[in-house]
């Protein structure tokens, strides 16, 4: 009967398990992007070096990306070069310019779903 009672105090007091949030599935279209930046001073030139990591849906979306990556990075490309100075000040210029690379790689890799939800930046100098 103590032995009931210990088992029952125990279970009692213990903390529920966590349950745990799956991680996130990522890809990474390899290496940085390097472009020039449009300036409203046609005399200077400015240089843009951005990295990037896409959340995908699943795991067979990154084997599925991986077999897109030129198109990608080409996409990713060419959203970078369309941008001026004056779209790169602040948070939500960034925030909008990784829904545009999402919604263009998205439209490049010809999928039927949607395999990106996000980009994140992980890297992005101006020079």
């Amino acid at each position: 009967m103590l032995l009931l009672l210990a088992f029952y105090i125990t279970a009692c007091n213990s903390e529920a398990p966590v349950q745990r949030v799956p991680d996130k599935y990522l890809f990474e279209p390899g290496g940085s992007f390097t472009t020039n930046i449009n300036h409203e001073d046609s005399r200077r030139v400015h240089r843009l070096t951005a990295a990037l990591m896409f959340e995908v849906v699943d795991e067979s979306a990154v084997e599925e990306l991986e077999n897109h990556t030129p198109a990608i990075r080409n996409a990713v490309l060419m959203v970078l070069g369309e941008l001026t100075m004056e779209e790169v000040t602040t948070e939500k210029d960034l925030e909008d310019i990784t829904q545009r690379i999402v919604e263009r790689v998205n439209a490049a890799i010809n999928s039927n779903v949607q395999l990106i939800l996000r980009a994140y930046f992980t890297e992005f100098v101006l020079s």
